[in-house]
């Protein structure tokens, strides 16, 4: 999306930010329908500029929102003076190159080195998030999980057709406990392991340089380290078998391996089914969750 060059009012609290510096140009980027996305250029004392930038959303998803992209690169988050309902994140501004996707080398060393470095190290030795609770069962988690967003996706679409419901009722009782409960059955186990959980390619970018990457935009979990193959198996993503390979170099496939796909494309409709909730306009989102929710019932 273009951005737009524009002069707006700097809130009292992003103002002060950093210490004796001075707004001088903002930048409105539009980068996000679920909020405002802003660039600001600073002119510290010494004369030289500093580029931030800004996520602000309002109320108390975007105190969640925001909190949840926090990292120690961060230079500060908070609410505004002006607007006590809204809150920011303020980030070093970095360029990137927005129409090249890394190949499976690059692109893959990202959740291959976090999933190595976290696995078994999540602070409750659960699965899950604050503030959405933890379970010692991947498979109780993840079925408590798919049953909110389902039933987050009726409230916004509406009411299902009686074989939908029978769908829904088939996916949820039979097909998951079908693949997710011999993860941790007979002697298997699966560790709790820090995911992303969106690294679609919107979300992963080179550099201006063209070497480095940067990842951002995480909807962090402590999950089954395979949940972050789910938009591998998107058909909507230049992605594919070469990437599952590289992942697969340095973590192993959980076993059973024959239910390795199928495990994946139930973690993928995760992600349908909150497509089709952020644009309930859009009929064929349904369709697509639906549509993966037989195949694995076939």
């Amino acid at each position: 999306m273009a951005s737009d060059r524009i002069v707006v009012a700097v809130d009292q609290n992003l103002a002060e930010l950093p210490k004796d510096g001075k707004v001088v140009e903002t930048t409105s980027l539009g980068l996000s329908d679920w909020c405002d996305t802003t660039q600001y250029n600073i002119q510290l004392p010494d004369g030289s500029i500093r580029r931030f930038f800004e996520k602000k959303a309002r109320g108390e998803g975007g105190l969640e929102q925001n909190r949840a992209h926090w990292h120690s690169e961060s230079i500060a988050f908070g609410k505004y003076a002006s607007q006590t309902d809204t809150y920011f994140l303020l980030l070093e501004f970095e360029d990137m190159i927005d129409d090249d996707v890394p190949p499976s080398e690059t692109y893959m060393a990202v959740p291959s080195a976090l999933h190595l470095r976290s696995a078994g190290k999540s602070p409750t030795g659960k699965f899950g998030f604050s503030p959405n609770g933890w379970e010692s069962s991947w498979e109780v988690w993840w079925t408590t999980h798919m049953r909110f967003l389902l039933e987050r996706e009726r409230l916004i679409r509406g009411v299902y057709a009686t074989e939908e419901e029978a769908t829904l009722d088939f996916f949820l009782n039979t097909v998951l406990p079908r693949y997710l409960h011999p993860l941790e059955t007979e002697g298997r186990s699966i560790k709790p392991t820090l995911c992303h959980t969106d690294l679609w390619p919107g979300n992963i970018k080179y550099k201006l340089d063209n070497e480095a990457v940067i990842v951002y935009d995480a909807n962090a979990l402590w999950a089954h380290n395979e949940i972050e193959l789910a938009p591998f198996r998107n058909p909507r993503y230049p992605l594919g078998k070469a990437y599952f390979r590289e992942y697969w170099k340095h973590v192993p496939i959980s076993e059973p391996e024959e239910d390795a796909d199928s495990r994946i494309i139930i973690y993928l409709i995760r992600h349908q089914v909150c497509l089709a909730s952020l644009y309930p306009n859009e009929l064929k989102l349904r369709d697509a969750f639906l549509s993966n929710m037989r195949l694995l019932g076939a």
